[in-house]
């Protein structure tokens, strides 16, 4: 689970192309945590894992095994949003399941630090609201971790970038939340219920969804499937 995602906000100047617009649900003290927060996650840690905010790499492996259940990937193109440093793309390849793979964050020296990585990879950074794919880009996105930070409106934040992502997907989205039923304490954490989940999940114009709730006792992942 990711942690400690607050740090203070007075030590850092927001990176001048972001702006509240591109953030819906955001507060700017908000943003200018998130963007602290990566900073001082990346550059304080050695382990890949714990240099984009998760504890272990055995807990990023099962939600990576979780979302890559979505569908048959082999041959797919995929967006992962919120790339980090490319680990879905090397739990793939180390799995031998090939794909034509394109990996998005928010922050450039992230993105500079995956291509370092993994430099057979595609990455960039990219706000995919401010800057969409063209409709039907590829068949399957991911999102790992992207929404468990608490914001000023996480479910308004959360539709809109899925929104975007299940636009640019022609088969389906795959995502996770931390759950609600876990009994999280932090409050800088976003937590959902399983039902809830669902229920937004539908909401979102998906033709069915698919909820995975029993892989790891503090995740939620849930499938929108376009067709």
């Amino acid at each position: 689970m990711k942690k400690n995602a607050r740090p203070s906000a007075r030590k850092k100047h927001l990176h001048p192309v972001f702006h509240l617009k591109d953030f819906p649900g955001f507060s700017a003290r908000d943003l200018l945590a998130l963007e602290s927060y990566y900073h001082s996650q990346l550059e304080g840690h050695e382990a890949p894992e714990r240099r984009v905010g998760w504890n272990t790499a055995q807990s990023q492996r099962v939600r990576f095994e979780a979302l890559a259940s979505v569908g048959p990937l082999r041959g797919a193109k995929i967006l992962d949003i919120g790339c980090g440093l490319g680990a879905f793309w090397g739990y793939l390849r180390d799995k031998g399941v090939g794909v034509d793979y394109t990996g998005v964050d928010l922050f450039p020296n992230v993105i500079r630090e995956a291509r370092r990585l993994y430099p057979d990879a595609k990455f960039e950074a990219r706000r995919i609201l401010s800057r969409p794919f063209r409709a039907g880009s590829f068949d399957y996105s991911f999102l790992s971790g992207v929404f468990n930070v608490r914001v000023k409106d996480n479910w308004r934040y959360m539709g809109a970038v899925l929104d975007s992502a299940l636009k640019t997907s022609r088969k389906a989205v795959a995502f996770n939340v931390l759950n609600a039923e876990a009994g999280i304490r932090e409050k800088d954490r976003f937590t959902a219920h399983p039902k809830e989940l669902a229920a937004f999940g539908k909401g979102l114009g998906a033709s069915r969804v698919h909820l995975m709730d029993h892989y790891h006792h503090l995740d939620l992942t849930l499938y929108l499937y376009k067709a």
